[in-house]
């Protein structure tokens, strides 16, 4: 008796059936879409989050270069002045080493008399000249 029911509503259970499947497609539908829409906002927001930090680092990148271009002048203004000092100390030691030598061979050529008197009273007079050095 069922069975013969069903047989005679069977355009109408197919009906049924028929909506019903139509119903549970159309909600995973609308729940893929739903879940598709909220992942779209969150990479979107993470995606101007990313953003703000790419522009933040970029700053920031800016910033150390700049520092380093002001770090690289002070160095070369340094070594300039260095190279400066270095130059006149040799300089200046160059005409002291040349100014000795001099005094070296004005000595060397003054002859000293002979005798230890004539050497004392020689070394007498040269004392102040000699005590410069």
């Amino acid at each position: 008796m069922l069975f013969a029911s069903l047989i005679q509503n069977w355009k109408l259970i197919a009906l049924v059936l028929l909506v019903t499947t139509i119903l549970v497609y159309r909600a995973v539908l609308v729940h893929q879409r739903d879940s598709a829409r909220a992942q779209v906002t969150a990479l979107t927001d993470a995606a101007a989050v990313l953003r703000a930090d790419n522009a933040s680092m970029a700053a920031a990148v800016t910033q150390q270069n700049a520092a380093i271009g002001a770090l690289q002048a002070k160095m070369k203004l340094t070594q300039d002045a260095a190279a400066a000092r270095e130059t006149q100390s040799a300089d200046r030691a160059s005409l002291a080493l040349a100014q000795a030598l001099a005094h070296v061979k004005e000595i060397s050529a003054s002859s000293i008399p002979p005798g230890c008197q004539a050497a004392i009273n020689w070394g007498n007079a040269q004392a102040p000249e000699l005590g410069r050095w």
